[in-house]
Formats: C-alpha cells, structure tokens, sequence
C-alpha cells in the first residue's frame, strides 16, 4: 500500500510538473496572438490558472514523500531524539486529520459543482467540476501520503524518500 501511495504521488508529481510546462506554453501561445496575430486566446488565464492550483496540489504529495516541504526545526534539534520523535509523530498525526478534512471538503466542493452545472462565468463556461476535482484528487493524495508517512513513523521507517531527495535535488 506505501508504495502505490508513492508511486501515485510520484506520477501526480510528474503530471504537476508538465502543467507548469503548461501554463509557459499557454502564456507564450497568448504572448505570440496578441502581438503577432492581434488575437488573444479566452481561456489561456484561465486554464493557466487551473494549471497552477492542480500542479501546487498534484505536486504537494510527491513533495512530502521526497521531503521537499519546509519544516522549522528549531524545537526538534534542541531536544532529545526521542522526543523529537514524539514531536514528528503527533505533528504528523495533525497534518494526517487537517488533510483528510481538507481533502474531504474538496471532495464535496467538486461534487456540487458535478450535481449543480457549475461553470465558470468566462465566455468559455468551462464546467468547474474538472479543475475542483483535480484540486480534490491533488489533496486526497496529499492526505494519503501524510496517513503512509504516518505510518512509516510506526514502523520507525525513513518517512522521507532519500533517494528521491538526491535523484530530483530537494534539500
């Protein structure tokens, strides 16, 4: 189960990567209208910005597994390892439940716009359910990977992935 996690999160880290090749793309294509061709593209802000929400979500989880995210150590580091341990457990076991709430209520968030038709109010009526839902799904993994961290902590496992720290440079 760890490693599906993982390896969901390292694809979802993938996928966030290339909607930031995304969105350059969107914007030069928008660049190169306005100025060249006297056109400009409706849905390009747009989809760059949902390009960006899903990316930052879709990416957050690889992040965690690869230990990318900031942390203040300062309390960790001044005390007994032990301690710091119980520390990086119930730290852990608070982002796991703040996670899941949050994943849950995106879940609902994505789902009444499915139920209610939701669009945006662009010319483009793009139907909101696509980018809500892969802001959910973004976030859902995030709280699985925080439940798979948790559990390595359990198993007094690396929570984070060493090897995935020094293969795409996360310090």
């Amino acid at each position: 189960m760890l490693r599906l996690i993982d390896g969901i999160a390292r694809l979802a880290g993938f996928a966030g990567a290339a909607m930031i090749v995304g969105i350059a793309a969107l914007v030069l294509a928008e660049i190169v209208c306005r100025n060249i061709f006297n056109i400009s593209l409706t849905f390009a802000w747009d989809f760059s910005a949902y390009m960006m929400a899903g990316a930052i979500f879709c990416g957050a989880a690889f992040t965690l597994r690869s230990g990318g995210h900031v942390r203040v150590s300062l309390l960790t580091h001044n005390v007994p390892p032990a301690f710091a341990a119980v520390i990086d457990f119930v730290a852990t076991a608070f982002a796991t439940l703040i996670s899941g709430f949050l994943a849950y209520s995106l879940i609902l968030f994505a789902w009444q716009s499915f139920v209610s038709g939701r669009t945006t109010s662009t010319i483009d009526a793009t139907p909101l359910v696509y980018p809500q839902s892969l802001i959910a799904f973004g976030a859902t993994l995030l709280a699985l990977q925080f439940l798979a961290r948790l559990i390595r902590l359990i198993l007094r496992q690396p929570p984070e992935d060493v090897a995935a720290k020094e293969a795409y440079g996360v310090d």
